[in-house]
């Protein structure tokens, strides 16, 4: 017997193999490889977390392996189909080795023969029915090519053959809740927990979807069902205490985020979940570091970690730096923590700041050092690198050391252009004098980002319930939404009939510039004819706070950490008061109390004889050199 030592990387790259379900694993380390060893005398060695295990396998199924790790799914398919027909196995029929039958169903898959593969797999499981089905382990090799569009249609047919099973109902609920499709998700959960009751991940996802619908306390109460069945999931106390914290209850949620970091704190989101806990407590000093860990989470940053810009009061000195800032995801936050640039020249840094094509003019006015890079441009060379949000991390910011607002301008040529725009089409309108206030009644829906739909749907509201603001009297409506590409022709015909229904309320008083818009510059050059802004929790509302505009928010009951709940002010918006729901998808209250404000302070004004004072452009207007 002749002996050759090889080394086998599973998955094109260790992604593959990490993602892979511990059956898949079990397929390959703890069933199959083990029984064949020494079979033919081939030792390989496979690297799985740092370390190597020692395997004995036939060269056949060496090469079928490797093949199949590389996602040469056809040569795998080929090659296992040699192997049975040189063991004389036929790929329909009884007697079958279930491991090898295994392998070349999941190399079918990879080829794009779901249907063959189903087929296969499933064959496999009628043989091991008290293990996972290895159709599952088919669902990380489609990710891997990009084919996440034909995950659902496979899971509903394997449903279809295997419908007793939980497991595989879990996955399509999973999968249901990632195509937005929430209450397909929340029911088919609740099956899984009939034909499973011991399984605490069920309870986990049906908690995670009982948020994403904003019912809290439904999702706190199948939370604690999950870990009373399994008091080791990290996943399911960390859930947990983001529920609680939603709810306003930190402490609990505090206690909460402990226990999953007891279990599993090196685990970025539950770090990161912890963090936001922290934050929504003004615990500022507390939660930047674990805040950090969101950078570890799959593609977040292809800059090297340990060039982030390290904390500031450590003594690092800054003199005849290079600072590269980069931009995340959220625009508001970009714009929320730009305040932050400019301090970084005045310790002596060269400061390049990457801008997302909206704030790429409006970032010119920073300060005129800062070189503003389009989010295009190639990666410079620089010395620390730092996204926009870890900036209040690195100076240490708590909630009395903020940087203060204004910090951002509109270009006066861009305010004379559009002023002479807002005048002449409300003069054609008949529209009255008096405050001119704009409205932002929804956010971005962020598609790409899984579950972000849903809070999206909890901080939006209709124009229609802005309605009982239009008849108030002395007030000139300025739409300041910017209404995307709408692919529902119901939907895009709902908004249009909103926006029409409201001006018509509001008679001449309500314009619209924003298809003339090109970027947040055209939109504060808007802003600084306005007296005020009302808007939900969006970047505009950034915008106008970071350009010293009063800015009524109307937030949702589960407040992002920023806005502090039980407060109507906020530290790093002097500009800003609050009006919050006090339950989730009710804006009566919020929308009322605001009507009472604007009603209240249009009668101070009358009483003093004052006018409400504008926005004003900066004294100060810098250009890039």
């Amino acid at each position: 017997m002749v002996q050759c030592t090889i080394m086998l990387v599973i998955g094109a790259s260790s992604g593959l193999w990490c993602s892979c379900s511990d059956a898949l694993r079990s397929l390959f380390l703890g069933r199959f490889l083990p029984k064949l060893n020494g079979t033919f005398g081939c030792r390989f060695f496979i690297g799985v977390a740092g370390s190597l295990t020692y395997l004995l396998v036939n060269r056949a199924m060496e090469q079928i392996l490797r093949l199949f790790s590389a996602g040469r799914y056809g040569e795998a398919v080929h090659a296992a189909r040699a192997r049975m027909a040189a063991l004389q196995l036929g790929t329909a029929g009884g007697g079958v080795d279930p491991d090898l039958r295994a392998v070349y169903g999941l190399a079918l898959g990879g080829t794009g023969d779901l249907q063959g593969a189903l087929i296969e797999l499933h064959e496999v499981a009628l043989l091991r029915p008290d293990e996972p089905h290895p159709c599952l382990d088919l669902l990380p090799v489609l990710r891997a090519a990009g084919r996440d569009r034909d995950i659902e249609p496979f899971l509903l047919a394997i449903l279809a053959v295997a419908p007793r099973t939980p497991l595989v109902a879990l996955a399509l609920a999973r999968q249901y809740r990632e195509n937005g499709k929430i209450r397909e998700a929340l029911a088919l959960a609740r099956h899984a927990v009939v034909l499973g009751p011991e399984f605490a991940e069920a309870q986990r996802l049906i908690a995670w979807i009982l948020a994403d619908l904003g019912d809290l306390e439904g999702s706190v109460l199948h939370s604690r069902r999950a870990v009373a069945l399994d008091p080791l999931d990290a996943a399911a106390w960390s859930n947990l205490g983001v529920a609680l914290t939603d709810l306003g209850r930190h402490q609990e949620g505090e206690h909460a985020h402990q226990r999953a970091l007891d279990l599993a704190g090196h685990e970025p989101r539950v770090r990161v979940n912890r963090a936001v806990n922290l934050l929504a407590q003004g615990r500022m000093a507390e939660a930047w570091a674990d805040y950090e860990w969101r950078l570890r989470l799959p593609g977040h940053t292809a800059l090297p970690i340990d060039l982030l810009l390290p904390d500031l009061a450590s003594g690092v000195s800054l003199l005849g730096k290079t600072i590269l800032i980069t931009h995340e995801d959220g625009l508001g936050d970009t714009i929320q923590f730009a305040r932050f640039a400019p301090l970084l020249v005045q310790m002596g840094a060269r400061v390049l700041a990457h801008a997302p094509p909206a704030l790429e003019r409006l970032f010119q006015t920073l300060d005129r050092r800062i070189r503003i890079l389009p989010s295009t441009a190639p990666i410079p060379a620089f010395d620390y690198h730092c996204p926009y949000t870890s900036l209040p991390r690195a100076f240490g910011v708590g909630l009395s050391t903020i940087p203060a607002a204004p910090y951002l301008f509109a270009d006066p040529a861009l305010i004379a252009g559009w002023q002479t725009r807002l005048r002449q089409t409300g003069q054609r309108a008949g529209a009255r004098e008096g405050r001119r206030i704009g409205l932002v009644w929804a956010g971005q829906t962020r598609p790409w980002l899984e579950g972000y739909g849903a809070l999206d749907g909890r901080r939006s509201m209709r124009l229609a319930d802005l309605a009982p603001l239009a008849t108030l009297p002395g007030i000139s409506w300025v739409c300041l939404q910017k209404v995307p590409a709408v692919q529902d022709l119901a939907a895009g015909q709902e908004v249009a009939q909103e926006m029409e229904n409201f001006s018509q309320k509001a008679g001449a008083n309500f314009c619209n510039p924003m298809p003339e818009v090109r970027d947040f510059a055209d939109t504060a050059a808007i802003m600084a004819g306005l007296d005020a802004v009302i808007s939900v929790d969006t970047s505009v509302a950034h915008l106008a706070a970071a350009m010293g505009t009063r800015v009524y928010l109307l937030d949702r009951f589960d407040t992002c950490w920023r806005w502090l709940r039980g407060r109507t002010d906020n530290p790093w918006y002097p500009t800003i008061t609050i009006c919050r729901q006090e339950k989730i998808g009710d804006w009566t209250r919020p929308v009322g109390l605001l009507s009472q404000i604007l009603q209240d302070s249009a009668d101070l004004s009358a009483a003093s004889g004052a006018d409400v004072p504008r926005s004003r452009a900066s004294p100060r207007f810098w250009r890039a050199i």
